[in-house]
């Protein structure tokens, strides 16, 4: 058994005493510092140096649990200082050994363990470092070494008083952990001078690394980043976005989400240190980033056209019709419906009309603007709302629409479709109507283009049987 012996003498005795008392005489801010970082390598929320005796375990340094000693008998620690290495147990209710133990049969209990013993020159194990989980998980080859260097730290540490060369040591390794860290890590002194960064952080900041360097000032930093174009957000308004910065990281806490000029997005947490300092980690979230804006794409987009489906599209009208109402703007509405559409697909099958929805809005999207909403609200009928565009505006833009769609065959196998559309055109100044009222007034048009032989344009214009109702 590796663990720490129980002593076979008195000299034994002394010596166990004389490490305990080295360990518990160093600044606890030591070991927050080694325990918060363990929980940042591995994402965990609970990281402890533990130090066990004969019978029970007590903790010199928590991070996310409230504990300050422990029954040997139920320790993971208890097997961990009996090993050479990390000690990993990745569900511990299917590991035998622990699956009873009350920390793990409890509400929220432990689920992931690994601790690495902590071992002294003289070849005792007097203590471990871990991280724990609530759920299970794996653990990565890197952020093994990682618990071995910074448990490595711990031990370096335990000869602080002995060997000032063994504390130089422990800052070589320090720097090599957070080196090996894959984010971006970074501490500030009291006055806000660059203490320490990796690598990982430098590359966060490609333009501004060469002011990056140990004694720095973070403003003088952030600002040369900003002179060199560093962050998009902050151009045409770059004083009131460095203040903005600054104010955020003399108070830090707060989980930022910044986007780069590389398209990269990053997550900044920052928090005060006991010395007035701030410690900060940067996070690239790019790929986290460009799933949820593929997600919120798919929520918002019809799944066959690639157009907004009825309810992002309603959303968005709704916006463009207060903002033309607020500022008495020109707003124009357009219903477009596929012509014969049921016998497309009597003829030809379902798989050529979707096909035609897709040809169409495909052509479509090359004669509106960015700025022009584009809407799939039935089957084959589709909604246009036109910022500030007045009658003759989308009238045209209509005609070019229709136009556009007769203008090609729309291919499907061996099959060459004609299509055509009409479309129900309808102007609302100043948000004239309400929205469903211009809805209705440029449906009504529609259908009175279908009436009159399809394949054509028509504008609404009130009649004296069923005017539309104003607004105001």
């Amino acid at each position: 058994m590796r663990g720490f012996p129980i002593p076979k003498n008195e000299a034994e005795r002394v010596e166990r005493l004389r490490r305990f008392q080295i360990l518990d005489s160093l600044p606890d801010e030591a070991y927050d510092r080694i325990v918060r970082m363990a929980a940042e390598i591995t994402g965990t929320p609970v990281s402890f140096i533990s130090l066990i005796e004969e019978e029970r375990q007590w903790f010199k340094a928590v991070r996310g649990i409230d504990l300050t000693e422990g029954r040997r008998e139920f320790a993971f620690c208890a097997h961990t200082i009996c090993q050479d290495d990390v000690l990993v147990v990745e569900d511990a209710t299917q590991d035998e050994r622990f699956s009873d133990s009350p920390y793990v049969t409890a509400k929220d209990g432990v689920r992931f363990y690994a601790g690495t013993p902590l071992r002294t020159e003289c070849g005792h194990n007097v203590g471990t470092l871990c991280v724990v989980d609530a759920k299970p998980r794996a653990i990565e080859d890197s952020e093994r070494q990682m618990l071995r260097d910074l448990a490595a730290v711990v031990v370096d540490l335990l000869g602080l008083h002995e060997h000032v060369q063994r504390a130089q040591r422990a800052e070589l390794r320090l720097r090599d952990a957070v080196d090996a860290l894959p984010s971006g890590f970074s501490l500030y002194d009291r006055e806000d001078r660059l203490v320490l960064c990796n690598d990982a952080y430098r590359n966060i900041y490609p333009s501004m690394a060469p002011h990056i360097v140990e004694g720095a000032r973070f403003e003088d930093m952030l600002r040369k980043g900003v002179e060199e174009r560093q962050f998009p957000d902050a151009i045409g308004d770059e004083e009131a976005w460095i203040q903005k910065k600054l104010k955020a990281h003399n108070s830090p806490g707060e989980v930022i989400e910044q986007q780069m000029a590389d398209n990269r997005w990053m997550r900044i947490h920052e928090q005060r240190t006991r010395e007035g300092g701030v410690v900060g980690y940067r996070i690239d979230i790019t790929r986290l980033k460009n799933q949820e804006q593929e997600l919120t794409r798919l929520a918002w987009t019809d799944c066959l056209t690639g157009s907004l489906n009825r309810r992002r599209f309603m959303e968005l009208a709704q916006t463009e019709h207060r903002r033309s109402l607020r500022y008495g703007r020109d707003l124009s509405v357009v219903l477009l419906d596929v012509d014969h559409f049921k016998l497309i697909n009597d003829t030809y099958g379902h798989s050529a009309g979707d096909a035609v929805l897709k040809e169409l809005v495909k052509r479509w999207r090359g004669e509106i603007r960015n700025e022009d909403l584009l809407g799939r609200i039935g089957g084959e009928e589709f909604c246009l709302v036109l910022p500030e565009t007045d009658v003759p505006g989308a009238m045209r833009l209509a005609e070019r629409l229709r136009r556009s769609t007769q203008a090609g065959t729309v291919s499907c196998g061996a099959d060459a479709i004609v299509v055509t559309i009409s479309a129900g055109v309808l102007h609302c100044r100043g948000g004239e109507y309400s929205l469903e009222d211009a809805l209705s007034g440029a449906d009504r048009a529609l259908y009175k283009a279908k009436r009159e032989g399809r394949n054509r344009v028509i504008r609404h214009i009130d009649d004296e049987q069923a005017p539309l109702r104003r607004l105001g």
